[in-house]
C-alpha cells in the first residue's frame, strides 16, 4: 500500500540545498572544483612556498608540492632547520646524528589509500545538517519509500506530517523523531532510515601546514582528515598541540602523536561547517641518536623525563649501554654542555636523580655496549670446525682438541695456546697431541678466556704457474713442491709451430717484488741528486755564459738526459724477468735452464720474430730484416753506418732472451728479435754511464737492457 499523499518526481518541493547539477559530491579529502568563497581566500596549494622552502638563503624548489610530497621512492626529503640543527653539532660524533622528525613522514605520499565516503558505515551520533540526505522505508501496514533532505534551514518534509527540524541532532536522535511523527498518523508498519547522501562541509586549514586554504570537505571528515588533504604539518608545525576552533572557541586538541606511537584516534575530532583546523609553530624538540629502537627527533608537550623519550623512541635497545648515556644541552645564547647520567636503574623507577627531565634542544645518546665477547677462546688451524667457543670454569686443552676433531694433515708434535697477559704482552704454551690422547696430563693444558689454539698443517700449500703466448694449451697450472719447467711445459703440450722459445719472457714474482724495491730506492736517490746538481748546473752556466755558451748548453742537457733516463726506468723496465733459454720440454730436461717453478712464476712465448732491431747512434735506427749467417756490420750497414757521436766500444747486442754481450762483435751470431745497441759517447766530466751502470747493477736482467735505456737517449 503506497503512503497517502507520498510525493514523486516533480510534486516534491524544490529543494534549497539542492546539489549542482553535474557536479560530483566532494569526498573528505578532494578538493573543491570551484571555490564557495571569495577567490582571495582560497589558497592555491602552489601559489604558495612551505616554511621549509622560505629558509633564507635557500632556493625555491620546482615544482608546485613540497619534496616531502613527492611520491616513489627516488623522493630525498629536504631537511628542515630544525634537523640540520642536530646535525651540526661541534661535538666530536660518535654516533650517527642522521636523524629525522618523527611523525612527519606519514603525511610525505599522496592520500590515496581511503574508502570512498559511500563506503563509509555513519554512526548515530552523526550530526544532521543542511544537506544531507535521509532514505526512510517503510512496510507493514504502509508501504512506500521517502527520500528527505534537509533544506537551508535545518528542516526535512515529511507528507501529511509536515516539517520537522533535524539541524545539529544526532541520526540516532533524528530516527527516533521521525518515526514517533510517523506514529501519529499510521500503525501496524516498521521503518529503517538511513543517510543516503552527505553533505558537503567548508573548513579552514592554517598555520604551518603545507597547503594552507579553504577545504569543502565530507561532513564525516575529522581533524585528520583534514590534515592529510592539506598535506599535513611541515616540520616546523606542531604535531601534538593541532587545535580545533568553532565560533573562535577551542572546542580540543589534537595530539597525533597518541594515534603514531599506539594507534589511538579518541581525541580526533569531527569537524563542521566553518571549522577552522590550525596547526602552530613546533614545540620543544629533543633528538634521540644511538642504540634506541626508534632514533628521532621527538616533540615534547610539558615536562618530560628522559624514561618518557625512551619510550616514545620504543626502547633502549638491547645493545645500548645505560651506564652511559649522555645528554647533549644547549645552555641558551651561551655554550653548549655534556651532561653523562647513569641510567642503570631506570626500569621501574621515577626518581629525579635515575629519570632526568630533558629540555628543548637536547640530544639524547645512547651509546653501544662493549661489543667484544670475552667468555670464548678460539680453535683455528687444521680442525674440521674452527671458530670461538664459550669458555667453561676449568676447561682444558682436552675438551676442544679431540681426535675426531683433528684433520689429517695436522702436525701433531706441536700444537700453541696463545695467551695474552693483563699487561698485553703474549706467552705461548706448546702441547704434544700425541701424548695428550695417550693420557699425559702434562700436555693437557688448563685454558683461560681469551686463549687462541692454533693447530698447524703439514701440508703446503699448492701454487701455481701461467703459460701464455705460443704454448699449445696456455693458461694457468697448479704445480707441486719442486717440479721444474720441462715438466709444465710438457703437461702443456709443448710450444706451437710458430713459437720462438729463444724469446721466452720468464717473470718470477719474488724477484719482481725485490727489484721494484731497488728501483724505487735508486730513483728517489737519483732524483735527490738531480735537485742538488740542477743548483751546480744553474751556477755553473751562469759562469760559463760569458766564455762558452755551447759547453753551458751541452751541461745543462745532460742534466735532462739523467731526467729523462729516470722516466724511461719508471715506465719501460719489466722488472722480474729471468734470463732463461727455453728448448723443446725433452731437450729443456735436466739442464742449467730447467729451473724449479715457484707460485706465481709467468712463462710468455712469443711469435718467431723476423727482425733485428737496431738503435741509439746510427744514421737510421731501424728494424732490419733477419737473414741467417749476418754478423753485427751487415745489420749496422743496413741502418747507414754509426754516427760520429757513437761509442764503438760500448756496442753491445741484447739477445731476445734478455741477456747481452759485448766485445768481439764480429763473431757473435745475430738471431731474430735480437737489438743492436750504439750507445752515444758523452764527455767524462758530464756521462752518465755510470748512473746506467748502476742501474745495471742494482737491477740484473730485465727487457730492456740498460745498454738500450741509454742508447734511447
Amino acid at each position: 500500500m503506497p503512503f497517502p499523499g507520498s510525493f514523486r518526481g516533480a510534486d516534491a518541493p524544490p529543494s534549497e540545498s539542492a546539489p549542482t547539477p553535474g557536479r560530483p559530491q566532494a569526498g573528505p579529502f578532494q578538493r573543491p572544483e570551484a571555490p564557495l568563497v571569495a577567490p582571495e581566500l582560497l589558497q592555491t596549494p602552489s601559489a604558495k612556498p612551505t616554511p621549509e622552502e622560505r629558509i633564507p638563503g635557500k632556493p625555491l624548489p620546482s615544482g608546485a608540492e613540497r619534496p616531502e610530497l613527492q611520491p616513489g621512492p627516488a623522493a630525498s626529503p629536504v631537511r628542515s632547520p630544525i634537523e640540520e640543527l642536530y646535525m651540526g653539532s661541534p661535538v666530536r660524533q660518535e654516533l650517527s646524528r642522521d636523524l629525522r622528525q618523527f611523525g612527519y613522514d606519514i603525511f610525505r605520499e599522496p592520500v590515496s589509500t581511503f574508502a570512498p565516503v559511500a563506503d563509509v558505515p555513519v554512526g548515530a551520533d552523526y550530526i544532521v545538517g543542511p544537506g544531507d540526505v535521509l532514505q526512510v522505508y517503510l512496510w507493514g501496514m504502509v508501504d512506500d519509500v521517502l527520500t528527505l533532505e534537509v533544506n537551508r534551514r535545518g528542516e526535512v518534509f515529511i507528507p501529511r506530517i509536515g516539517t520537522i527540524p533535524v539541524w545539529g541532532m544526532q541520526l540516532g536522535e533524528v530516527r527516533r523523531l521521525i518515526h514517533e511523527q510517523l506514529s501519529k498518523q499510521f500503525s501496524g508498519f516498521r521503518s529503517s532510515i538511513h543517510l543516503s547522501a552527505l553533505r558537503s562541509i567548508q573548513v579552514f586549514i592554517v598555520g604551518e601546514v603545507a597547503r594552507p586554504g579553504v577545504y569543502t570537505v565530507s561532513s564525516l571528515s575529522t581533524m585528520m582528515n583534514a590534515l592529510f588533504a592539506a598535506g599535513g604539518p611541515t616540520k616546523l608545525g606542531s604535531l601534538r598541540t593541532i587545535r580545533l576552533i568553532r565560533n573562535n572557541r577551542t572546542m580540543g586538541t589534537l595530539d597525533l602523536y597518541g594515534f603514531l606511537l599506539s594507534g589511538d584516534r579518541g581525541h580526533d575530532r569531527h569537524l563542521e561547517s566553518g571549522d577552522t583546523v590550525f596547526v602552530p609553530p613546533i614545540g620543544p624538540v629533543v633528538g634521540v641518536a644511538g642504540n634506541v629502537k626508534r632514533p628521532a627527533i621527538y616533540e615534547l608537550v610539558g615536562p618530560t623525563r628522559i624514561g618518557d623519550l625512551f619510550r616514545m623512541a620504543g626502547g633502549v635497545s638491547l645493545t645500548g649501554y645505560l651506564h652511559r648515556v649522555q645528554i647533549e644541552r644547549v645552555k641558551p645564547h651561551v655554550e653548549r654542555l655534556v651532561l653523562d647520567v647513569q641510567l642503570s636503574e631506570l626500569q621501574g623507577t621515577r626518581r629525579s636523580a635515575n629519570n632526568p627531565l630533558v629540555e628543548d634542544g637536547d640530544l639524547v645518546k645512547v651509546f653501544p655496549i662493549d661489543t667484544r665477547i670475552y667468555n670464548v677462546v678460539s680453535l683455528e688451524g687444521s680442525v674440521r670446525r674452527p671458530g670461538e667457543y664459550e669458555f667453561r670454569r676449568g676447561m682444558r686443552l682436552s675438551d676442544l682438541v679431540t681426535q675426531a676433531e683433528v684433520l689429517p694433515q695436522a702436525y701433531l708434535p706441536r700444537i700453541e695456546v696463545v695467551r695474552t697477559r693483563p699487561d698485553f704482552t703474549r706467552q705461548i704454551y706448546t702441547a704434544d697431541l700425541r701424548q695428550l690422547w695417550q693420557g699425559d696430563p702434562v700436555q693437557d693444558l688448563s685454558l683461560e678466556p681469551g686463549d687462541r689454539i692454533v693447530v698447524a698443517s703439514e701440508a703446503r700449500p699448492m701454487g701455481s704457474v701461467t703459460l701464455a703466448g705460443e704454448v699449445r694449451r696456455p693458461g694457468p697450472y697448479p704445480i707441486i713442491q719442486g717440479e721444474r719447467l720441462s715438466s709444465v711445459l710438457q703437461r702443456a703440450g709443448g710450444f706451437t709451430q710458430e713459437a720462438y722459445p729463444r724469446g721466452a719472457v720468464f717473470i718470477r714474482e719474488q724477484l719482481r717484488r725485490q727489484q721494484q724495491e731497488e728501483l724505487d730506492r735508486f730513483i728517489r736517490a737519483q732524483e735527490e741528486a738531480m735537485l742538488n746538481e740542477a743548483t751546480r748546473t744553474a751556477a755553473g752556466t751562469a759562469e760559463l755564459a760569458g766564455s762558452n755558451r755551447d759547453q753551458a748548453a751541452l751541461q745543462e742537457q745532460l742534466v735532462q738526459q739523467r731526467r729523462q733516463l729516470l722516466q724511461v726506468l719508471k715506465a719501460k723496465v719489466v722488472l722480474g724477468r729471468l734470463v732463461v733459454r727455453l728448448d723443446t720440454p725433452e731437450h729443456l730436461e735436466g739442464t742449467s735452464n730447467d729451473v724449479t717453478l715457484e707460485d706465481g712464476d709467468q712463462v710468455t712465448v712469443p711469435k718467431l720474430p723476423s727482425s733485428v732491431l737496431v738503435i741509439g747512434s746510427v744514421r737510421n735506427p731501424a728494424a732490419v730484416v733477419y737473414e741467417d749467417g749476418r754478423d753485427v756490420q751487415y745489420y749496422l750497414s743496413r741502418t747507414g753506418g754509426l754516427n760520429r757521436e757513437a761509442d764503438k766500444d760500448e756496442l753491445h747486442v741484447v739477445k731476445a732472451d734478455g741477456s747481452a754481450m759485448a766485445g768481439f762483435m764480429k763473431l757473435r751470431k745475430i738471431d731474430p728479435g735480437d737489438i743492436i745497441v750504439v750507445p752515444t759517447k758523452v764527455e767524462p766530466r758530464y756521462r752518465t754511464l755510470p748512473v746506467i751502470k748502476d742501474v745495471a747493477t742494482i737491477l740484473g736482467q730485465f727487457a730492456l737492457s740498460i745498454g738500450v735505456l741509454a742508447a734511447l737517449l
